[in-house]
């Protein structure tokens, strides 16, 4: 009798310590779970902190510009070339902060093709795109079937090319619709969209706040020299974009109108951002930017 107990017992302390591992197991499973929940959910408040904090910085800058341009009353006296500022959020972190006046762009809709042209290879297109894609630019936006000469596209012409779809034979309402231009690409897309707008209404291109024709030494082209004209200083982009020591990162564009028939802040668009690429320089406009932040 005493031999079966023993046999029971050494039968039954295997299992026991079986059950054991699997509860132990289980037990570890649901404790990186949870600590994987929690640092997920801290991690997503914490990019809904630093967003909220973004778009604060966002509206703070419109309602500066504003006070500038429309009220007269002093603001934050930002750079509106296109420059970046860079100031430190207080416990570690950046924010960056451009304003670009549009009227220092080149505007896909109301640029003659002459411009588009010389822009373009200001901005280091090779001739024969610049001049194609002018072309193809107005016929997308034109409201005839004609193809432009010397490079134009209509429909015909992007079936030629297997695209699906036709010329929009609309204005732009966005940078983002010159990839549908049937000799697009992505290098020459990437030269471009720094440099294009939708917002200069007036036409012509003001060279001293188009940082990228600057650098390129294309605000001296001879053939850009008769479509210089003075900036209306009625729309701008604002972008911020904001990160810190952990990891989180949150951004914001928006255009901006100031011509003072808009209600409001004057805000166009409103959409996220990660576009902010230069490390940026220090501006006394950190200060009241820093005292947003810490209230």
């Amino acid at each position: 009798m005493s031999r079966d107990r023993s046999g029971e017992a050494g039968f039954v302390l295997p299992s026991v310590v079986a059950i054991l591992m699997i509860v132990a197991a289980a037990a570890a499973l649901a404790t990186q779970q949870m600590q994987t929940h929690t640092r997920t959910t801290t991690a997503r408040f914490d990019g809904l902190r630093l967003q909220g904090l973004v778009d604060g910085f966002t509206r703070f800058v419109a309602v500066s510009l504003i006070n500038e341009r429309v009220r007269r009353l002093p603001g934050l006296g930002l750079p509106e070339n296109g420059g970046t500022l860079s100031c430190p959020l207080p416990g570690g972190g950046l924010i960056r902060v451009t304003v670009q006046d549009q009227g220092g762009l080149i505007d896909l809709n109301a640029s003659p093709r002459p411009l588009l042209e010389e822009a373009f290879r200001a901005l280091g297109v090779p001739d024969r795109d610049a001049a194609t894609l002018a072309a193809e630019i107005v016929d997308d936006r034109d409201a005839d079937d004609v193809p432009e000469p010397m490079g134009g596209a209509e429909g015909p012409q992007y079936k030629a090319r297997g695209l699906a779809y036709g010329p929009r034979n609309a204005p732009y309402d966005s940078i983002d619709e010159l990839d549908r231009l049937p000799s697009m690409t992505r290098a020459i897309a990437a030269l471009l969209r720094p440099a294009v707008t939708v917002w200069n209404t007036g036409g012509g291109i003001d060279p001293s706040l188009n940082p990228v024709l600057a650098a390129r030494g294309g605000a001296r082209s001879e053939g850009l020299r008769q479509h210089v004209k003075a900036s209306l200083r009625q729309f701008y982009e604002i972008r911020v974009v904001a990160e810190t020591p952990t990891g989180a990162h949150s951004g914001r564009a928006a255009a901006l109108s100031v011509d003072g028939r808009s209600t409001g802040l004057g805000l166009l668009t409103w959409r996220s951002s990660t576009l902010v690429t230069a490390p940026g320089t220090p501006h006394p406009a950190c200060e009241q930017l820093m005292l947003l932040a810490r209230g």
